[in-house]
């Protein structure tokens, strides 16, 4: 008979429960994260408060679990991101700023890719405010999404994952440019006196 075999078991059904546990979290993170972003492109500032309200407890829950349990790491590390996403575009819509590595409060990697899919979200805000006739807003949009990729380009990622979001921002600018070519053809352009 295997020796401990019954602690054995016991530790790997609590390591199948915190399995569950970050999955289940992460789970409910991701919806808070979309909703906070959707209430945010509406402008539905008192949603938006709410579900980042209850995306700060479900991340605390998240990395009281992967600290205790950190081979699980990457059974959270997408919920981590859509987190991180989700608060740079709260932040940005609310302060006009990107907020720090400190402010978000998850690690590195999850920060950056996090950022990284901000520009598509931030893209999909410019176009709805291209809409409204806010192409002061675009054009800002554009020129933060601008910055994020020369930084994106500076860290010199090695990981494939990593390299293939800096072309994804690369293309959120491509397409923004084209919705502000576009929109930028229908003004009307005072003529020069001859």
């Amino acid at each position: 008979m295997l020796p401990n075999r019954d602690e054995i078991k016991a530790k790997l059904r609590e390591y199948e429960d915190a399995r569950d546990r970050i999955i289940n979290t992460g789970i409910r993170l991701n919806r808070l994260s979309k909703s906070t972003i959707y209430s945010v492109i509406r402008g539905d500032w008192d949603s938006a408060d709410r579900y980042l309200e209850d995306m700060r407890r479900e991340l605390q829950d998240l990395m009281n679990l992967v600290r205790q349990y950190p081979f699980y790491y990457d059974k959270a590390a997408v919920s981590l991101q859509e987190y991180a996403e989700a608060y740079i575009m709260y932040v940005y819509n609310r302060d006009g700023r990107i907020p720090t590595l400190s402010e978000v409060g998850v690690d590195e990697v999850a920060y950056l890719n996090g950022l990284m899919e901000f520009t598509g979200e931030l893209s999909r805000k410019a176009t709805e405010e291209l809409i409204k006739d806010n192409l002061d807003y675009a054009l800002k949009a554009k020129e933060v999404m601008e910055e994020i990729y020369l930084d994106m380009l500076y860290m010199e990622f090695k990981d494939f994952e990593m390299r293939k979001k800096v072309d994804y921002v690369a293309n959120n600018i491509n397409w923004l440019n084209e919705k502000i070519f576009y929109k930028t053809l229908n003004r009307k352009v005072p003529l020069s006196p001859s």
